[in-house]
């Protein structure tokens, strides 16, 4: 089954700085999940095969969004997990836009 990923954000509520306010929400998400995603891997000192292809397929799919403005991104199931589980396990240092996209994260809908 397919997962529904969302990818608006209320830009309004974020302290961004003026070169950030020109970026698209589909960028900012797709950059805070990347770096995300990363963070995770440092603290589990690299990725097996199949956490960099989950990696890869999510990095594709943001990419896509970003240039077509979409506003949300399919997942399959095992991506949306790995998502989650990202956010869940890296050491981050909370803010508004973590927030916000953390939230969006863990309101991932069934397609």
């Amino acid at each position: 089954m397919s997962k529904v990923l969302s990818l608006k954000l209320d830009v309004e509520k974020l302290n961004l700085s003026e070169e950030d306010k020109k970026q698209t929400a589909q960028y900012v998400i797709n950059k805070v999940i990347e770096n995300v995603i990363l963070s995770y891997a440092q603290t589990q000192r690299g990725f097996g095969e199949k956490e960099r292809r989950q990696y890869y397929k999510i990095a594709d799919a943001l990419e896509l969004a970003v240039k077509d403005n979409s506003d949300m991104i399919t997942l399959e199931d095992d991506q949306a997990g790995f998502l989650k589980n990202c956010f869940r396990e890296s050491k981050l240092m909370p803010n508004t836009l973590l927030r916000q996209i953390e939230d969006l994260v863990n309101n991932i809908n069934d397609r």
